[in-house]
């Protein structure tokens, strides 16, 4: 009798052959991502990711480590440089707390002062014109107004030539003023003027005459 030949059973799979059918199937899903792992970027593949491991395609077909997935050491010094900017701004913002609050003691100084400037000047003016005031007779700040000698009556000596009378006594022109002591030879009291005195006493002469 004829012998009857047995099926041979499937030769099993390489690891090699695993991996690239493995990267087939992958293919044939057509997830591609958007970005690439650094093997893809560096030979100009298409990345077509794995959802249950993660990896792409070509790393798969070589056996390669994938890196679609951010390294734990990457990840790792991605909070550390966080951490360090987050604790600059933090130290920046409080530099400029202080320097915001320094300068509202700068500002409060500087009105201080200006209310102390205003107030010595207010003091300043009162003065001024408490002091230009008391100069004034009776102290009432007007102004002096002495009396005019112009015309006529500004010639002395014209007015008592021309109004002299010998036969007027003179006499009460005299009273109240104060008289020098007696010469020594005619014992006669002769009073004492001044300029005032001499004015005040031509006026009497001039609207008595």
């Amino acid at each position: 009798m004829p012998k009857v030949q047995k099926p041979r059973a499937p030769r099993p799979q390489t690891s090699t052959e695993q991996k690239r059918s493995r990267a087939t199937r992958v293919e044939q899903e057509g997830l591609e991502m958007d970005f690439r792992c650094k093997r893809c970027e560096e030979k100009k593949l298409r990345c077509f990711v794995e959802t249950t491991s993660g990896r792409c395609a070509g790393c798969i077909s070589v056996g390669a480590e994938c890196s679609l997935f951010v390294s734990e050491e990457e990840w790792e010094k991605v909070r550390e440089e966080r951490e360090e900017r987050e604790l600059a701004v933090a130290r920046l913002e409080a530099q400029l707390s202080q320097q915001k609050l320094e300068l509202l003691e700068v500002k409060k100084r500087e009105r201080s002062f200006a209310r102390r400037d205003l107030a010595i000047i207010a003091v300043q003016d009162l003065a001024k014109e408490q002091a230009e005031g008391s100069s004034a007779p009776g102290g009432t700040g007007l102004p002096v107004v002495e009396p005019s000698l112009s015309g006529p009556s500004a010639d002395l000596g014209g007015l008592q030539a021309d109004y002299y009378d010998p036969s007027f006594d003179y006499s009460f022109l005299f009273e109240g003023l104060p008289l020098a002591s007696p010469g020594a030879s005619d014992g006669i009291y002769i009073p004492v003027l001044n300029f005032l005195d001499l004015v005040l006493v031509v006026f009497e002469l001039y609207f008595r005459c």
